[in-house]
């Protein structure tokens, strides 16, 4: 527990470098893509023209929501994943500002 500081300074660099790492996520083979990155804010989308047709609204709807749902898996995962890096797989309390 000695290293608590530096643990939480290191913590601390790694939130600020994770606006810069990103996760993409494409559902229906191409049909609807999301870009979020480690901060978990959405940087992009995309639609396939043949997916914005009059018939696939329903289909479209389940694609967005469900890749929406994996990019925030992917990136908590990816945060972890550094963490632990930092901490060597010490699991720390949640900490107030980190995320």
């Amino acid at each position: 527990m000695n290293n608590m500081g530096m643990i939480i300074g290191e913590v601390q660099r790694m939130q600020q470098e994770l606006k810069n790492v990103t996760v993409e996520i494409g559902e229906g083979d191409g049909a609807f893509s999301i870009v979020m990155n480690g901060h978990q804010e959405v940087l992009g989308v995309k639609f396939s023209p043949a997916a914005l047709a009059p018939g696939n609204i329903e289909a479209l709807e389940v694609m967005v929501a469900s890749a929406f749902n994996r990019a925030i898996n992917e990136s908590k995962q990816l945060i972890k994943n550094e963490i632990s890096k930092i901490t060597g797989g010490m699991n720390l309390p949640n900490i107030p500002g980190l995320f």
